[in-house]
């Protein structure tokens, strides 16, 4: 009987960088765009410098500022966004990539583990000065007013997302909105729920990331679903 082999982890990686490496074989102008100047940008912004003064030499906490950290800061920044909801926060590095660009943005930031939420409220009022508000329950919809411009969702953080909870998250998006998923295929329920978002009624652009998922719902683009490289 013939062996059937499969793939491991890596070299689905790997597939996933040579396919739209750069933005080749991408017709969509604005993923094109996106991909050349977001996602694969090098650029050595400023802001990561002062984040890292702020954590280093400020609160005196080591850490070392991962590639989706950088993301976040880049995307919130390409699109300025001013309206953040962060659902799982984890220890709060993230949540300052994601208000670093502007001082103008207000971000509600939910994190259920009571260590994390110490650790991220040590971090929000050490002297960052932005309009942060930390929440240690459930996400908050009775307090969201506003439409979102930016909902990001760490599935690895917040394990007690539920399709009652995306059925909320959908009366939050405008047409400008987007929502970055982090963790889309940790495991069995990851995957399932990634599916559920990228599958919004109406969503258009679909980003998938390998482990990091981006879904857009302006209307003057043209639905589809791209596996980029990153």
């Amino acid at each position: 009987m013939a062996r059937i082999y499969k793939l491991s982890r890596t070299g689905i990686r790997l597939i996933y960088k040579i396919r739209h490496h750069k933005g080749h074989g991408i017709h969509s102008p604005f993923v094109y765009n996106l991909v050349r100047k977001v996602i694969e940008e090098k650029t050595r912004y400023y802001a990561y410098n002062d984040i890292r003064e702020y954590i280093i030499h400020d609160l005196d906490i080591h850490f070392k500022p991962n590639k989706i950290n950088k993301l976040s800061f880049r995307l919130i920044n390409h699109f300025n966004a001013k309206n953040i909801l962060e659902i799982g926060s984890g220890k709060g590095i993230n949540t300052l990539y994601l208000t670093a660009s502007s001082p103008q943005i207000i971000c509600h930031s939910i994190e259920l583990d009571t260590r994390k939420y110490n650790n991220a409220k040590k971090i929000y009022s050490g002297g960052w000065e932005r309009n942060i508000t930390l929440h240690t329950n459930n996400i908050p919809f009775d307090s969201l007013t506003q439409k979102q411009d930016c909902i990001y969702i760490n599935l690895k953080n917040y394990k007690s997302l539920i399709n009652n909870d995306l059925d909320n998250i959908s009366k939050l998006i405008h047409q400008k909105t987007f929502i970055i998923v982090e963790g889309i295929r940790t495991n069995k329920r990851c995957r399932t729920l990634w599916k559920r978002i990228a599958e919004t009624e109406s969503r258009t652009i679909v980003l998938d990331l390998f482990n990091i998922g981006i879904v857009f719902f302006d209307k003057k683009l043209y639905p589809w679903k791209y596996k980029i490289s990153f």
